[in-house]
């Protein structure tokens, strides 16, 4: 019997932000090596690392790299983060202006699920990036992947993989270098009942 693969899900290190705005398009990571170093103690050793191109990805996975060895980093486009458009870098009291005359709000989350910001993307257009990667994804010679990436790739992971509703996934919460672990069935030991993917931890924080 093939040994089942692990799937480790990162989110990213804080980011630099300004209290009372959203965050810019594509910032800074703020590295705290103490705090890398402990999460690195459940990474395993010799994981493939693919990340997000955007830059607090690629900057969490270099200084986890410190740490344990990855046979290779790897960006992979379909891992970014929901696209906030013209909001990036506004002030969310002036984003709470357009949001209140939307027909539909969430309970747990800043904005739903089909709601796309002005020259951005929604949350369900990342569901479907997602889905497309994890549905392409090849385990062969990989008995453990890491994925070092945004809280709302995770939740759109979480909800393709256990067929979460979009509008239950999006209220997950992914805290900053938090992982999540799943287990993967390799290859044909998923064709019974159960799926393919079972989740062992979610939003594991280790600091």
């Amino acid at each position: 019997m093939n040994k089942n693969k692990k799937l480790i899900l990162v989110r990213h290190a804080p980011v630099e932000k300004v209290n009372g705005y959203i965050p810019k398009n594509n910032p800074n990571a703020v590295i705290n090596l103490d705090h890398i170093k402990k999460l690195a103690y459940y990474i395993p050793k010799s994981s493939y690392c693919y990340v997000s191109p955007l830059k607090r990805t690629i900057q969490t996975a270099k200084a986890l790299s410190k740490f344990v060895y990855f046979e290779d980093i790897i960006k992979e486009r379909d891992l970014v983060e929901q696209n906030f458009g013209d909001w990036s870098g506004k002030k969310i009291s002036d984003v709470w202006e357009e949001l209140k005359h939307h027909k539909s709000h969430h309970n747990f989350s800043f904005i739903c699920p089909e709601t796309c910001p002005p020259n951005g993307d929604s949350y369900l257009d990342q569901c479907k990036r997602v889905a497309n990667f994890i549905d392409n994804f090849n385990f062969d010679n990989k008995n453990s992947v890491v994925l070092v990436t945004h809280s709302g790739t995770i939740r759109a992971i979480l909800s393709h993989i256990l067929e979460i509703d979009p509008d239950k996934s999006i209220g997950i919460e992914i805290s900053h270098l938090s992982f999540t672990l799943i287990e993967a069935a390799y290859k044909q030991g998923h064709e019974h009942r159960g799926g393919k993917y079972r989740l062992l931890k979610v939003n594991q924080q280790v600091i």
